[in-house]
């Protein structure tokens, strides 16, 4: 399949003409079906190729009913088990597959199973036991038996199973070899899983639940290794006095900094030390506008950085950030919608952060243009620009040097014609040019062939 077809096949303003032919290739199938404008003629030939993932995600949107779409295949038919209208008795056919991969897959794809289909799955292979185990709410009956199966596989199914029921996880929990699988299942009850922590198996797992004693969080903390650490330190449910023990690596640090439940006056103390990166902190998020206001003021940079990142502030503290004294909080500020453009044209000139004003969603034409012209770190700034649905054709041909901007800049609708198809001519900017919206007609009826082989 070319470049230029897959991008046509998403192009928005491919006439209907064309995407009767691209309807008729079909590996374009599961990109056409993404589509918003598909005709029940175009739902039909798609259906006709018999591709999986098409199917899949023409039933999601509505557009065809299951007793409409030909079983052309395993996979479709293990598809269409996902769907609560299908008949049964395909899912019935299934279980009674001659090929133990397609029974063993149709416990993940079946939105539910007749009793009948349960009590065989049950007794077939290890493996189909095992994902049936996984993936679906068992009768009790069923469930203890396979909790009793000979193959661990099976044990351990039912024991990570999010669908068994507390009994039978209490009674697995006399298996050692099951202790991982118990500590990451949620459904194992807290007293269970507080018992398992003298499994060093399962302390990775439990490091990350949210409805444990503190007793054991504080066990968990003494521990040595990085992943045990890390987990806890972004466990809300962890309280405020071990997460204070794990402040003694720079990697922890930045873990607790994204931790929802971190006290503030901690958040405060580690900014100054750990990575903080232009995503809000979840704390900040959920600050209060009170608990803005007092960041804003914090002495510390870092801190007040934390705080600009977040897109919806008050105006009150973006007008004192933007006139921050630190570029690094006015870079943060910068890409707020909530500055105003006469801002931006006065910030612009601040060291450090000339790249982020062009990602201010409000950022007009004329001062990207401003800054295509004179940027400093022009990589950064021109993917900027090129993402930006305010750059303007000429802008856009200035940021051309650089090979990410380039390829943006080829879906652009802004882009000169000629460029956009200059463009199809590369195949790194192919498919981005060829789903351009402004890419004439005429071009597109060209790259489409009249009797699609492909």
């Amino acid at each position: 399949m070319s470049a230029e077809l897959e991008g046509l096949a998403s192009n928005p303003a491919l006439p209907a003409p064309l995407l009767d032919r691209l309807a008729a290739i079909p590996s374009l199938a599961p990109l056409l079906a993404e589509r918003a404008d598909l005709s029940a003629s175009h739902v039909r030939t798609l259906l006709s190729h018999g591709n999986p993932s098409a199917v899949h995600t023409l039933l999601e949107k509505g557009l065809v009913h299951p007793a409409d779409v030909p079983v052309a295949n395993e996979s479709v038919a293990l598809v269409l088990t996902g769907h609560p209208a299908t008949d049964s008795s395909l899912t019935r056919a299934l279980a009674f597959h001659p090929d133990p991969t397609v029974r063993r897959r149709l416990p993940e794809h079946a939105h539910s199973l007749p009793a009948d289909v349960i009590d065989r799955l049950a007794c077939d292979t290890p493996e189909v036991a095992a994902e049936l185990a996984a993936s679906h709410a068992l009768p009790p009956a069923v469930t203890w038996a396979l909790s009793r199966h000979p193959s661990i596989d099976v044990r351990r199914a039912v024991a990570a199973s999010s669908f068994t029921s507390a009994p039978v996880l209490v009674a697995l929990s006399s298996e050692d070899d099951l202790a991982r699988e118990l500590a990451s299942n949620p459904a194992t009850p807290p007293p269970v899983a507080a018992d398992l922590v003298r499994h060093h198996a399962s302390r990775y797992f439990l490091a990350s639940r949210t409805d444990l004693p503190v007793p054991v969080y504080e066990e968990l903390a003494s521990e040595f290794e990085p992943g045990i650490l890390t987990r806890l330190a972004s466990n809300p449910a962890v309280p405020a006095h071990v997460l204070r023990q794990l402040t003694d690596t720079r990697a922890l640090r930045h873990v607790l900094l994204r931790n929802p439940a971190v006290p503030l006056d901690l958040l405060v103390e580690l900014a100054p030390v750990a990575r903080i990166g232009s995503d809000p902190v979840p704390r900040i998020a959920s600050a209060s506008a009170a608990e803005l206001r007092e960041l804003a003021a914090s002495p510390v940079a870092q801190v007040r950085m934390m705080v600009a990142a977040r897109p919806d502030l008050p105006l009150d503290v973006v007008a004192g950030l933007v006139g921050d004294p630190d570029d690094g909080v006015v870079a943060a500020v910068v890409t707020s919608p909530s500055v105003s453009v006469a801002q931006l044209w006065e910030l612009v000139s601040r060291p450090g952060v000339f790249p982020r004003v062009a990602l201010n969603p409000l950022c007009p034409a004329e001062l990207l243009q401003h800054m295509a012209l004179r940027g400093s770190s022009v990589g950064e700034t021109c993917r900027a620009i090129a993402r930006h649905p305010n750059a303007s054709g000429e802008t856009l041909l200035l940021c051309l040097g650089d090979a990410q901007a380039r390829y943006l800049a080829a879906g652009h609708p802004h882009l000169p014609v000629d460029e956009i198809v200059r463009m199809l001519g590369s195949e790194f900017t192919a498919r981005a040019a060829a789903s351009n919206p402004s890419l004439p007609v005429r071009v597109m009826e060209r790259l489409v062939p009249v009797s699609p082989t492909t």
